[in-house]
């Protein structure tokens, strides 16, 4: 299954690269970071909260989306905590009635849902929730914004599922998923973002029932997600490697070495667009060592061990996919001591193994 944390997720998340799915791009220009450098002193900030609050709520959603941008570069908790710090201010400025809280709602669930993503906590997870369900009512059909308003939904209701186990959010998910897949034709910048977050919800649905079906429409919305995007960033980078996965899965069931290869390939392609310490270089090291495990050609056990090793160190203790990636890397050494018989080995993967169940045994972190 695909991991909750990759989707393309936070997505990139997309989520963190902020602002409108019209206006993904712009945040990230120096003319608009230099713009919100100047933030004005604090008695100034009154004086416009109460005579202009519609500029206040303007330089307040400009500054969050800078320390975003850092964010998305640095991996930095700081910089997003201090981006949430400021959509907070903008919203408070944006009261009901005010013709932009639904950006400034959308804007605060989508940091809210990658801290939540990152380090977890399930008040950010319900918070974000009512953020985007009150979103939704300010966004109806016909909405500029609706189909972000359903995306965003739906995104946040699939880690809902993944967290309560709840098969209502998951219905929920995969309804607003279709339903913002359907006002995102074909050359509308959200429909990259409307089939990532519905390939999420269908990839939870099959873990779910194993129903081949769902898979297949994984693997066809995943592949038009890529064919999509003509630019090779970070968020292309985890569509790669999401349609890498479903077909590391596809391989599981149907065995055959052309899914294997491809999802190999992929994966590798995905690392390559990812710098090195990049937090979601690990999910694409785990596909290809879970790869190159299956595969089975000279080396390939050795290379899986070190991927799978530095797929652990981009995921300490904290993170929501550490105690899986402590998992694969005491699979494989057990796997590595069968062949060869040494102890080391043996006693790594026990370590690791202990270390899964004593976080399990504290119960859950987030």
């Amino acid at each position: 299954m695909l991991c909750m944390n990759q989707p393309f997720i936070d997505l990139h998340r997309y989520h963190c690269n902020v602002s409108h799915h019209n206006n993904l791009s712009s945040m990230t220009s120096s003319s608009m970071i230099n713009k919100v450098k100047v933030v004005p002193h604090t008695s100034d900030k009154s004086m416009l909260a109460r005579f202009c609050p519609s500029l206040l709520a303007f330089l307040s959603s400009e500054r969050a989306a800078h320390f975003c941008n850092i964010f998305v570069l640095s991996g930095s908790k700081a910089d997003l905590e201090s981006g949430i710090e400021f959509h907070r201010k903008a919203l408070a400025l944006r009261p009901i009635g005010n013709p932009k809280r639904h950006k400034s709602l959308l804007h605060l669930a989508a940091l809210l849902r990658s801290r939540y993503d990152r380090w977890g906590g399930v008040d950010d997870l319900r918070e974000t929730i009512l953020l985007n369900r009150e979103a939704i009512a300010l966004c109806p059909k016909g909405h500029p914004a609706h189909a972000w308003a359903l995306y965003s939904l739906s995104n946040t209701l699939s880690l809902s599922y993944h967290q309560f186990d709840a098969m209502r959010d998951l219905d929920e998910a995969i309804k607003c998923g279709r339903d913002a897949l359907a006002v995102c034709p074909a050359g509308n910048r959200g429909r990259v973002f409307s089939l990532h977050n519905l390939v999420i919800a269908l990839d939870q649905f099959y873990g779910k029932t194993r129903q081949r079906e769902y898979l297949e429409e994984c693997i066809k919305y995943a592949r038009e997600s890529v064919s999509l995007q003509t630019t090779r960033d970070s968020v292309f980078a985890i569509s790669v490697d999401t349609l890498a996965s479903f077909l590391q899965t596809q391989y599981s069931n149907s065995k055959s070495m052309k899914d294997l290869e491809e999802s190999i390939i992929l994966a590798k392609q995905a690392l390559s667009l990812l710098p090195v310490g990049h937090f979601r270089r690990a999910s694409s090291l785990t596909t290809i060592a879970i790869g190159l495990e299956a595969r089975g050609h000279e080396g390939d056990l050795e290379e899986s061990i070190a991927l799978h090793r530095e797929a652990l160190e981009l995921s300490p203790y904290g993170r929501r996919d550490h105690t899986k990636c402590l998992s694969s890397l005491a699979g494989v050494l057990r796997k590595r001591y069968a062949q060869t018989a040494r102890p080391e080995d043996l006693e790594e993967a026990t370590k690791y193994e202990r270390h899964v169940l004593a976080i399990k045994t504290l119960g859950p972190t987030f």
